[in-house]
């Protein structure tokens, strides 16, 4: 027995965004992943009893969801989220200048910026070498302190050429802090994976994809690696690790608790075609009639039929007509129908369309306003 349907296979890792779940600030992106994987996992909580101790119920818990991927591109901010760090712009930087002496004393000139400590260090120091000479750890390595720019300790020769080392705070210097205290950032984690199918090209198709799959993690506790590797046959990649955790709706939903609930959602996956042309089958009104009451309003809502199952429109493609009239019936924009203070029977005429170039689908709804 065979079914008709269309085999769609999942290759290669498109982009990922990580952005904060609170704002929207998009922290990293990129479009170079390398491979990428959402796993699952769950404890199946067996309970046995009885003769031969056999598995009498099996209660589910211990649910997970973990994201990895690896990107090619190498990213500070994301180390910074990683490990909980700060990122940004201006940190202490090894810097040189090249200054000739003109006497016993050598200063740094104060167009080559201030003197700081470098990270780890207390105090700002300096390090000197003499051009056009050869130069060694123990004879060049001595640090040299630096009081207002002199380097304090060092004879020079006056018309000699030296090159000093020493730190300033250099704007243009990126910056991760790896803290003593981890705690990895919670992100929001799309990932975009293409989806491919063997169908027979069209002209102007060059390949086989006809769509994308989204995996969105509203909440993704991220892992920690904040490594660099510094291979000579490999480069260093940034890594998108993390888990999914539970989060609250901060938005107050109708209907009260009760048993059998789902629980929060802990990731979305999202199959978007390419062409959505012809997936559409019709638009309906479950029962195909309605009763009203005279003079009182009531929210009308029509469903699409997508692949054999109802979806609720988008209310900005519907238009609404009184097809059949009654004195006082009328229907909004929004799908609102109002009875006047006339029984009778009317008919309304609910359209769908997504624009002048799209198909637009309708449906009649028989109305009933009773007296």
């Amino acid at each position: 027995m065979r079914f008709n349907q269309k085999y769609l296979y999942v290759k290669f890792t498109k982009e990922i965004t990580l952005s904060d779940p609170a704002t929207g600030e998009v922290w990293y992106y990129s479009d170079k992943p390398t491979d990428s994987a959402v796993n699952t996992s769950i404890n199946m909580g067996e309970i046995r009893a009885g003769v031969s101790n056999p598995i009498v119920a099996i209660i589910p818990s211990d649910t997970n969801v973990t994201v990895d991927i690896t990107a090619a591109d190498f990213n500070l901010a994301m180390r910074a989220y990683q490990s909980g760090g700060k990122h940004g712009y201006g940190a202490p930087t090894l810097v040189c200048v090249d200054v000739t002496a003109s006497g016993s004393t050598l200063s740094i000139p104060e167009t080559a910026g201030t003197p700081v400590a470098g990270q780890g260090f207390s105090s700002a120091f300096a390090y000197v070498q003499t051009v056009g000479a050869a130069s060694s750890v123990a004879g060049d390595g001595a640090p040299y302190a630096i009081d207002d720019g002199d380097i304090v300790g060092f004879t020079a020769s006056s018309g000699t050429k030296y090159k000093i080392w020493f730190w300033v705070d250099k704007a243009t210097t990126e910056y991760a802090t790896l803290t003593s205290k981890f705690d990895p950032a919670i992100a929001n984690c799309r990932l975009v994976q293409p989806v491919y199918a063997n169908e027979s090209g069209t002209p102007g198709k060059t390949d086989t994809q006809v769509g994308n799959l989204i995996t969105v993690v509203p909440y993704l506790k991220l892992g920690g690696n904040a490594g660099v590797q510094g291979s000579s046959s490999n480069n260093s990649t940034t890594s998108v690790s993390g888990t999914a955790i539970a989060y609250d709706n901060a938005v107050v939903e109708e209907g009260c608790s009760g048993c059998g609930e789902a629980g929060a959602d802990l990731a979305y996956y999202l199959y978007v075609p390419c062409d959505d042309s012809g997936m559409i089958e019709g638009l309906v009104f479950v029962g195909g009639s309605i009763t009203v009451a005279k003079s009182s309003t009531t929210q009308l809502q029509p469903y699409l039929v997508v692949n054999g199952t109802l979806v609720k429109p988008d209310p900005a493609y519907m238009t609404y007509t009184v097809s059949t009239a009654l004195t006082g019936v009328s229907v909004s924009n929004a799908g609102v129908l109002t009875a006047g203070s006339t029984a009778g029977n009317a008919e309304i005429t609910a359209t769908y369309s997504e624009g002048a170039s799209s198909p637009s689908f309708s449906c009649p709804l028989n109305v009933t306003v009773s007296a």
